[in-house]
């Protein structure tokens, strides 16, 4: 059975803070929970897209909003959101950022390579560890880690992006029955293509196959808050879900050379990219 949005404020009120939040997917999460009642937090690194969506969200829903600009590559990001938070209570957590390109493995350099690390890894890790500890002690509370379904197996071309959202799976479901007991819900939610800045710029850069199914956030965010308390992991969408269970069913291997065939005819223009240029 749905909750109603009085009791999903008071299981995982009274603010949601959500890292990544200011536009796409994040943004879509911030405005169906700020109508369930909650107040927002957010946190991304353009002001301008942060205080944007919090204007629009106390106009829309009369909720408060908090604005904390933030690279969530930075080492310092749990200490900085424990600060401007010591006030609040945060009983909701989305984690939604993630840095993500598609190409060859050395087109990229170990630098970027490891802020992406950071970005996907460390700082879900870091705010789970440091609000989910909060949420345990007072019984309650809602935590989303937003994964991929590159992260369900070998994906050339989104290699290491497709191990660090496969961290985000294992992570999620795990917590899931570990926080269970405590009234805590974790889910993992694997997305597909959606409609997003980030595959937009992927999208005009490399030209997206004709007839590839795509998402809206709005569609993601609506599945993943119905699934929430009833299941470790989604993958959003029927097309995704029977893609994937089509990809479970074929042997390793196969599955592994059929997710790069993917990448090179939706991202790459139809050519197997060079490793070195």
């Amino acid at each position: 059975m749905a909750r109603s949005s009085t009791q999903f404020k008071e299981k995982c009120g009274p603010w949601a803070l959500i890292a990544g939040g200011s536009e796409g997917i994040g943004g879509a999460y911030a405005s169906a929970l700020a109508e369930r009642g909650l107040n927002i937090a957010l946190v991304a690194r353009r002001p301008e897209l942060l205080e944007s969506k919090a204007t629009e969200l106390e106009r829309q829903f009369g909720i408060e909003t908090r604005t904390i600009e933030l690279d969530l590559a930075s080492p310092q990001l749990m200490d900085v959101v424990s600060e401007k938070t010591q006030d609040i209570e945060i009983g909701f957590l989305v984690y939604n950022a993630g840095l993500a390109s598609v190409g060859a493995f050395f087109d990229s350099t170990i630098e970027d390579e490891l802020a992406r690390l950071d970005i996907n890894c460390r700082g879900p890790l870091s705010l789970t560890y440091h609000l989910g500890r909060k949420m345990i002690e007072r019984k309650r509370g809602g935590i989303i880690l937003m994964s991929s379904g590159a992260g369900l197996r070998g994906s050339p071309y989104y290699s290491h992006y497709a191990a660090t959202k496969a961290y985000n799976i294992v992570l999620a479901e795990s917590l899931w029955y570990e926080f269970k007991p405590y009234s805590v819900d974790v889910l993992a939610c694997i997305a597909g293509m959606t409609s997003s800045p980030g595959l937009k710029g992927s999208m005009d850069e490399k030209g997206m196959a004709k007839g590839a199914y795509v998402m809206t956030p709005e569609q993601v965010v609506s599945e993943a808050l119905r699934a929430l308390g009833k299941q470790p992991s989604i993958i959003t969408g029927k097309p995704n879900q029977r893609t994937m269970l089509l990809l479970g069913s074929m042997p390793r291997k196969k599955a592994v050379a059929e997710m790069g065939k993917h990448a090179i005819k939706n991202f790459l223009g139809g050519k197997r990219p060079p490793q070195f240029q």
